[in-house]
This record gives structure tokens, C-alpha cells and sequence, in this order.
């Protein structure tokens, strides 16, 4: 506990499409300090998203982002979507809406969903479109996006 440790992500895309093929790479260099606690995580699950709450805010997320918003691959290149190998993921896990509800974290929500019957948790500002690598680490852990760090 409180160890402090330096971390070097490097990420790599290969996109390979029908009417071209073409290697994107991306590497982000991200330095920083971790403190390991004894919290215990909450698992992450995939979200289905073929419920009729969940339909609009994965039309939502994916309209927003367009590209995969770690790797910066773009879903669409010359008019021509490549949907199938991007993910759109809910940031706090949607099997824990409960957990969410309790804790009150619809506070921080300033976008609300299209339908406040959807609930806060589906709204666009709890999503982020990945590419279907990115979305397997970030559900696992390997990666992660903390939003007190901004580096622009």
C-alpha cells in the first residue's frame, strides 16, 4: 500500500479495411505516480446495449466521439464507418446503476440521457467510444482514465 511506481503505456492500432490498408500507431507516453489503497474495485461488466434504455445513449456516445477516444482511430474514414470494431462503454459500469443511484452520482451529470426514464447513468457524459481492444483492457483494468489529469 502507497507504493509509488512510474508507468509507461504504449499503444499500437492496426487498421486493415477492404478498400485500403493502412497502419495507424499511436503511442502515449503517460509518467506518473500511483498509490495502491486496499479498495476494493467494483468488477466491470460488458453492457448490453440492446436494451431500448441503453439504444440512445450508444447513438449518443458514438455520434460525440467518432474515434476511439484513447487510441484517437477514427470510426469513420472517407464517408465509410467501421462501427463493428468500436465499443461504446459506460465509464461507471451499468450493471451497478443501483450502487450509482445510492451514492448519488447523478450530481455530476450536467447532460442529461434523451429520456430521464433511461436514467443518469446513460447519459452521454458516462460514455466514451472505444476501439474493441481499447474497451477489452479498460473492462479488465489494464487501463485506465483518471479525470482529475488533464493533458492538454
Amino acid at each position: 500500500m502507497g507504493d509509488q511506481f512510474a508507468q509507461v503505456i504504449i499503444i499500437s492500432s492496426l487498421m486493415v479495411g477492404p478498400l485500403h490498408t493502412s497502419v495507424i500507431d499511436y503511442f502515449s507516453l503517460l509518467i506518473g505516480s500511483v498509490t495502491t489503497t486496499d479498495e476494493v474495485p467494483l468488477l466491470r461488466t460488458l453492457s448490453l446495449l440492446t436494451g431500448t434504455r441503453v439504444q440512445p445513449f450508444f447513438h449518443s456516445v458514438r455520434d460525440r466521439d467518432r474515434r476511439c477516444i484513447i487510441t484517437g482511430r477514427p470510426a469513420v474514414i472517407d464517408g465509410v464507418c467501421w462501427w463493428d470494431t468500436f465499443e461504446v462503454a459506460h465509464v461507471f459500469p451499468l450493471a451497478y446503476e443501483e450502487y450509482w443511484n445510492n451514492c448519488n452520482f447523478s450530481s455530476w451529470i450536467t447532460v442529461p440521457p434523451a429520456s430521464e426514464s433511461d436514467g443518469t447513468i446513460n447519459s452521454v457524459q458516462n460514455g466514451m467510444l472505444l476501439s474493441r481492444d481499447m474497451h477489452a483492457l479498460f473492462a479488465t483494468y489494464q487501463i485506465s482514465i483518471n479525470p482529475d489529469v488533464c493533458l492538454a
